[in-house]
């Protein structure tokens, strides 16, 4: 009778194991890919980086056209005024004087509206400033939740990572186990041959 003895075959609990460790394989994090703030960030960033430089057209602001509205209606009707006034001294009838006394009312408002606009291009001014620090606070609030969730990701990594080694580690052992019991236990039967 020749000696005979059947091949290594893994225990149900070296099987087990191995099918744990495949299925933690299969549930590695993806590659980081930015998260959900990522884009978001670099669109804040942009936007920071890309804006224009301040500038100030008094023509094309809007409160300037109010002012400009107002003061030129009221320069207009003060000029009016002024002109039936004179014309009242008179009897009645207009005369140079009185259109050059409506004249220089009415100039008197737009010089008015001339002092406004200093006034204006520092509204503008501080509204600019004021949209920066918003981008800035914008960014800056991104960047941070940005950190929060690579730090989560990063911390998901680890763990799995932790995971894997101890179950790895198990698997290596059980199975070195394993295989030297098959191993005595075929020595033995040889030897008993």
């Amino acid at each position: 009778m020749a000696f005979s003895y059947r091949d290594y075959q893994e225990s149900d609990r070296v099987k087990k194991l191995a099918e744990q460790l495949s299925q933690l394989e299969a549930a590695k994090p993806g590659a980081w890919t930015g998260g959900q703030y990522g884009q978001q960030m670099q669109d804040a960033l942009k936007a920071l980086q890309n804006r224009k430089k301040f500038s100030y057209d008094v023509n094309s602001d809007a409160l300037y056209q109010q002012y400009k509205d107002k003061y030129v209606q009221q320069g207009k009707q003060a000029m009016q005024d002024t002109m039936g006034q004179a014309a009242a001294l008179t009897g009645g009838y207009g005369s140079t004087y009185g259109q050059a006394v409506g004249q220089q009312q009415y100039n008197a408002y737009l010089q008015n509206l001339n002092d406004v606009v200093p006034e204006l291009y520092q509204l503008a001014l501080e509204r600019y400033n004021m949209e920066g620090d918003d981008l800035k606070t914008q960014y800056s609030l991104l960047a941070d939740q940005y950190q929060q969730e690579y730090g989560q990701y990063r911390d998901m990594l680890s763990d799995w990572q932790t995971d894997r080694s101890f179950l790895s580690g198990r698997y290596d052992s059980e199975r070195n186990l394993d295989y030297g019991m098959w191993g005595d236990a075929r020595d033995f039967a040889y030897q008993d041959y």
